[in-house]
């Protein structure tokens, strides 16, 4: 029997969740915003819809873009003629 797939409002949920959780515990420099604008697309970001990093605001699509980046920029970093 097949799972159900995840759909895209509960993955943003159980990451948010977790980023939430990390920020709490002290793993990150990140913590949770309660109301701001997205330093990155503008958006209003209301309490459990941003993440303070390295000084700027996000919402979770724009934090989400960037740790893709990230890891897409670590796995180049790792590839090449060696």
């Amino acid at each position: 029997m097949a799972e159900e797939e995840e759909t895209a409002e509960e993955r943003r949920e159980r990451w948010m969740g977790r980023e939430a959780a990390k920020a709490e515990e002290g793993g990150r420099k990140e913590k949770i915003v309660t109301h701001a604008k997205c330093a990155k697309c503008g958006k209003e970001v209301e309490e459990g819809e941003g993440i303070e990093v390295r000084g700027r605001i996000l919402c979770s699509d724009c934090y989400e873009d960037e740790l893709e980046a990230d890891m897409d920029m670590g796995a180049a970093e790792g590839a090449g003629a060696g």
